[in-house]
């Protein structure tokens, strides 16, 4: 991944929230986000282009597909990652895009609704989200928990990370709905590059380290799912991307 990998592998990250008084950090979905978090921080340190567990699918321009397969605790895991860089934007003004709601709706065109049933505290919320129906196939909903976190480094620019996964939710449990109910585990860790004092648009860029494990719910061969996957994860990338950068070319630079 270009020099993205010695970047990451030098990253020591403290994983701590931003400091406001009405954070919460014993929601039910904090220790889980917490778990997340390491995860994918120690994933994004590793060295695809050198470590045997590690297969690059794709590449087109700045953005490369991996699969990567470990055991853990007996288990298989099995990743597909994504990387790339994107000019003129910063990690947090990426992970803001990603993670706000509203923003989401103007530049994810699969959605047709998302309602926020429940803030867990400043930087996590509960969603239901209605996806489009493609034909022929049933309407999906999922109901998923959005975690934005600060990664601190001292002298450097934070990093930053956004972490929705699947939880079950009173208000709509699941088979009541009318949907058949999907499940994700979806991870965008994002840092910034730059070496500027007083940057500007052209000085700054955001690395991305990108993954999405979606189980569409119903029947759906594993096969079929990493397919879809390996051809949607660039998709998605340049949707998010041109967004952003477009979102934020006459804002303040925000670190």
């Amino acid at each position: 991944m270009d020099n993205l990998e010695e970047k990451l592998q030098n990253l020591e990250v403290e994983t701590k929230k931003p400091d406001t008084s009405s954070d919460k950090k014993d929601h039910r979905m904090y220790n889980q986000m917490q778990d997340l978090i390491n995860k994918y921080v120690e994933l994004s340190k590793q060295d695809p282009e050198s470590e045997p567990s590690w297969q690059c699918l794709s590449k087109s321009g700045e953005t490369k597909i991996y699969r990567k397969e470990e055991e853990k605790d007996g288990v298989l895991l099995d990743y597909l990652v994504a990387t790339t860089t994107v000019q003129g934007v910063t990690a947090a003004e990426m992970a803001e895009v990603f993670h706000n709601g509203k923003l989401k709706l103007e530049w994810d065109h699969t959605i047709e609704a998302d309602k926020k049933l429940e803030t867990l505290d400043d930087y996590c919320s509960v969603y239901h989200q209605i996806l489009k129906r493609v034909w022929p196939t049933a309407q999906r909903d999922i109901v998923y928990a959005s975690h934005k976190q600060k990664l601190e480094k001292p002298g450097e620019h934070p990093s930053w990370i956004v972490c929705n996964v699947s939880c079950d939710h009173p208000s709509v449990p699941e088979g009541t709905s009318g949907y058949t109910r999907a499940t994700i585990e979806v991870v965008l860790f994002c840092q910034t590059v730059c070496d500027k004092t007083d940057p500007t648009r052209k000085d700054v860029s955001c690395r991305i380290v990108y993954s999405a494990s979606v189980n569409p719910g119903g029947w759906a061969p594993s096969a079929a799912v990493r397919a879809v996957s390996q051809r949607e994860y660039p998709k998605f990338l340049k949707k998010i991307s041109a967004f952003a950068v477009d979102h934020v070319k006459k804002n303040e630079i925000a670190f």
